[in-house]
């Protein structure tokens, strides 16, 4: 008998219905030779101090670290505090019965790091002997569970990827517990959580938002000129601000006076744009949020259930470049979105040669493990309103890449009123190409250009003024972050992972330091408070850990051990507990000598 291990019930029941174990058992499906559990996500965590005998920290106790890591059940916030949640504690003893049964097992848990540690940290837990194979694939369609199936790997060949995932998972720990524990003995506050991660997020969620606060409105003048030709009119703008409202005043009336303008200077270019590049998971949070303003939680769990119902290929992707043998399946994919009614009308009419499509998003070198997300050409049935739009804009973006580039005239036009020059700029579409799929026209204007045809225009030519505007504006505040926003800066600054992002944003809302004011992320007084006091320590600074994925990569390719990687980190949790106890002692020295 031969088991196979899953991390989500759906994709364990979808396995077995393509390999016939049609039997359904306790938490388990079984049948041609096969058995197939799953587990509820990780189930299991590296255990807490407390749980290493660890109870009255003092400060020479740190930093925290266990001479060999334990793993626990995962455990669950109720009145009377933490316990071990029942669900994961019985499915474990279920899994634990399947593989006991079994000579030997297949992986089919998410071809991924954080996949990989799911299963190496269960079978370690259990005390399993088993050998085991792996199946990695990138869909869940019958075509790629069968191939999938076809061809197992040696587990041997992702042992890299486990030490990675299990060396971020130790460093997260590290500097989290001795970070969390250490501020809760220097301050004598409640156990408020940290980690290496979530605390620069909510740092930057926390500044954002106190920006706004305290911002202090400032006035500005802007004056318009409204020239015609033509019987066409378009509006210029005084290339500089003017310093208070009289000289505005004064700029306004001279040119109302004046009656023409000279145009001085006309210039044009012509781009030819490309099309965005297909959607790794982060580019596809983005643009959901965006424009449908859902969520990055309620993205990810879209993508997941997408996934489960065979439509999209694996969401949780860095990739945006495709393979040659990956490319190669896609006229076919195409023809099936072409021949839909509800895509139709967007590739109508746009030359889609699917015997001869582009291949612009090829690129061998910088392709990843997993491709980009991709529909998998199966019809899309029964989504409710928010998976479609998640589907919609997958297809889209496949639709784009194919398409030729956008071709755009930027044109500035500049002008002298009363001695003063007056500015232009406007943006004309000359070939839809790739724009037709959504109309975004907005993402091929450049910052303050305006969408418009102008007359003929010719240098050194006088033209009539026949209005002038004189405008009163007060500076807005920065908003707060979406989640557009935020996940671009986890992005940007290398916080976290295209898996890990949704849920760093779900455990800061879960321990009720964020919350969602309309489309925006706003912190808490809870969320305020961690923040005000972590505010200028190490911690908080998103620069921290920025090298560690550089590490954990050069770790997945063996040129990196796990001792060296996690001394470095011991050592940098070491200064951070410094940091803090030196910060807040010198904090209550202070006080101690105002009083």
């Amino acid at each position: 008998m031969i088991a196979i291990v899953t991390d989500k019930p759906n994709v364990g029941r979808e396995i077995a219905r393509v390999l016939g174990a049609h039997k359904k058992e306790n938490g388990c499906m079984s049948g041609n030779g096969y058995k197939v559990t799953w587990t509820f996500g990780n189930m299991l965590s590296l255990a807490m101090p407390k749980n290493y005998g660890v109870k009255n920290v003092e400060q020479k106790d740190f930093p925290l670290c266990p001479e060999t890591f334990r793993l626990m059940p995962k455990h669950v916030k109720t009145e009377n505090g933490w316990i071990p949640d029942v669900n994961a504690v019985i499915q474990l003893k279920v899994i634990a019965g399947v593989l006991a049964d079994c000579d030997s097992i297949i992986v089919a848990t998410d071809a991924s790091r954080e996949g990989e540690l799911l299963f190496r940290y269960l079978y370690q837990y259990l005390g399993c002997t088993q050998p085991f194979r792996r199946l990695w694939i990138s869909s869940l369609t019958d075509e790629a569970i069968r191939k999938g199936m076809e061809n197992l790997y040696p587990c041997s060949l992702f042992d890299n990827i486990y030490l990675a995932a299990d060396s971020r998972n130790k460093a997260d720990w590290l500097l989290g517990m001795n970070a969390s524990y250490a501020v809760c003995k220097a301050t004598g506050f409640g156990n408020n959580s940290l980690g290496r991660v979530q605390t620069p997020v909510l740092a930057a969620i926390c500044a954002r938002y106190r920006e706004k606060e305290n911002h202090i409105a400032t006035d500005n003048w802007p004056v318009y000129v409204n020239i015609s030709k033509e019987d066409k009119i378009f509006r210029m703008r005084h290339v500089e601000e003017p310093a208070d409202k009289q000289s505005a005043q004064d700029l306004y009336q001279e040119c109302k006076t004046t009656g023409y303008a000279r145009i001085t200077a006309i210039s044009r270019k012509i781009k030819e744009l490309e099309a965005p590049t297909l959607y790794n998971l982060t580019e596809l949070l983005k643009d959901a949020n965006r424009y449908h303003n859902l969520t990055t939680v309620q993205v990810m769990e879209i993508t997941q259930t997408l996934y489960e119902k065979k439509l999209i290929s694996y969401p949780r992707t860095s990739g945006r470049f495709l393979t040659e043998d990956v490319f190669a399946t896609l006229p076919s994919v195409m023809k099936r979105i072409s021949d839909w009614k509800e895509f139709r009308p967007y590739v109508k009419g746009m030359g889609l040669d699917l015997a001869d499509l582009s291949r612009k998003a090829v690129d061998e070198d910088r392709a990843t493990e997993h491709p980009p997300i991709l529909v998998t050409g199966i019809y899309p049935e029964n989504l409710n309103r928010e998976e479609m739009q998640v589907y919609a804009l997958i297809v889209g973006r496949m639709l784009e890449t194919t398409l030729p580039p956008c071709k755009v005239e930027y044109t500035t036009v500049d002008a002298l009123c009363s001695t003063r020059k007056f500015r232009m700029q406007t943006y004309r579409i000359l070939d839809r190409g790739w724009l037709n799929i959504f109309g975004r026209n907005h993402l091929v204007a450049e910052e303050g250009w305006l969408e418009e045809e102008l007359p003929e225009l010719i240098e050194g030519e006088l033209l009539r003024v026949i209005g002038c505007n004189l405008i009163h504006r007060k500076s807005l505040p920065v908003s707060p972050l979406t989640d557009a926003e935020l996940v671009g800066y986890m992005d940007d600054a290398g916080l976290g992972t295209v898996a890990t992002r949704p849920h760093i944003i779900r455990t800061l809302m879960d321990r009720k330091y964020i919350r969602y004011s309309g489309k925006y992320i706003i912190p808490t007084p809870k969320g305020m408070f961690v923040y005000e006091t972590m505010k200028g320590l190490r911690i908080s600074e998103a620069s921290l850990t920025s090298g560690w994925e550089i590490q954990l990569a050069r770790m997945e390719q063996g040129k990196l051990s796990q001792e060296e990687f996690l001394n470095g980190v011991l050592k940098l949790a070491g200064e951070i507990t410094d940091e803090i106890f030196n910060t807040f002692r010198k904090e209550d020295e202070e006080r101690k000598n105002a009083d």
